[in-house]
């Protein structure tokens, strides 16, 4: 059984479209079409139905669903240790922002190879959400995100906080408003946000992540909070400028991994080399330093919602604004 048409099987019956599971898997339409007749042909049953809001599953396809998702992740897992190049003794897999490439992810490469040069590295890009999923499936060891995703088995610490600064290209012409892309950096960011430009015309424009929004503000002249740690070199260069007079959000970073790894050992070492990059990190202006975990494993999606609104409540403190220095000043 091909697992590319499992892998199509399973995008049609999450999205309810052969459209989207096309885009999805940047294929196109008719391929898709052609990989479920294809799958049905080898079960002999129909999988799904076209009713008024697209297609959805048949009996036979909802039978078949979690057998299909099971073979596809047991095949993903098999790929994946196969995949441990000769010579090595086992295998990392990381995601993290591109941004923090310079500050964190570069120099943990470096630990690593320094401290166990015998464990093979891969680094990853992907959302957030899906990479909880891909680890709680064993298809990722390690990752760095902003807003934790409540999932059995998983587990949470802050790695370090973020300071969020509104900064403007140096040749936009007018009020920063004018050409303002929104960052969306979650419930409370929007609730602040709101709060503190209250007048403010709803941007056209929003993203939600880093790169997109630094290269538009580049591109276009335009503004957006940006992490500081990602614009310092822009500000350097004269390419960007903080915008005076305008409040600092600050933003926990957060480091996932399984609570019982696959290689433990090689885990260990990789978590402590991150840990120490971290402390190494808050004495620069961009980040500070936090030391909290907490572990999912025994959450309900009901009470994991209300531990991360707790939580999320317990570091609102570390988004406070801070005002500029002239504007404590003038209090």
């Amino acid at each position: 059984m091909d697992t590319e048409n499992l892998r199509s099987f399973l995008e049609v019956a999450a999205h309810g479209s052969f459209t989207i599971a096309a885009h999805r898997l940047n294929l196109a339409q008719s391929t898709v079409s052609a990989r479920i007749r294809g799958l049905e042909e080898q079960l002999g049953r129909k999988l799904f139905v076209r009713d008024s809001d697209g297609v959805s599953l048949t009996p036979a396809g909802r039978q078949f669903l979690p057998h299909a998702s099971t073979i596809t992740r047991t095949w993903e897992q098999s790929r994946q240790d196969i995949a441990v190049p000769d010579g090595y003794e086992t295998l990392l897999r990381l995601t993290a922002p591109a941004y923090l490439w310079d500050s964190i992810t570069s120099p943990w490469i470096e630990w690593m190879r320094a401290k166990r040069p015998n464990v093979a590295l891969r680094l990853e890009g992907s959302f957030p959400d899906l990479a909880i999923d891909q680890m709680a499936e064993g298809l990722l060891d390690i990752c760095i995100l902003y807003l934790p995703k409540p999932h059995p088995g998983i587990v949470y610490e802050t790695l370090a906080v973020d300071q969020v600064v509104l900064v403007q290209h140096t040749a936009q012409v007018g009020p920063w408003t004018q050409n303002y892309i929104l960052m969306d950096w979650g419930l409370e960011f929007r609730v602040e946000h709101d709060r503190v430009f209250a007048g403010m015309v709803k941007p056209a424009i929003s993203a939600g992540l880093v790169f997109i929004g630094l290269q538009h503000v580049l591109s276009q002249r335009a503004a957006a909070y940006l992490p500081l740690s990602a614009v310092s070199a822009h500000i350097e260069r004269g390419e960007l400028r903080r915008v005076e007079d305008t409040p600092v959000f600050q933003r926990p970073i957060y480091l996932a991994y399984p609570q019982n790894p696959a290689s433990s050992d090689a885990l260990d070492i990789a978590l402590t080399g991150l840990r120490t990059l971290a402390r190494n990190l808050s004495g620069d202006q961009a980040f500070a330093e936090s030391d909290r975990a907490f572990s999912m494993q025994s959450m309900s999606p009901e009470s994991g919602n209300r531990f991360r609104d707790k939580d999320m409540r317990k570091t609102k403190n570390l988004k406070r604004m801070e005002r500029n220095p002239k504007d404590r000043d003038a209090l």
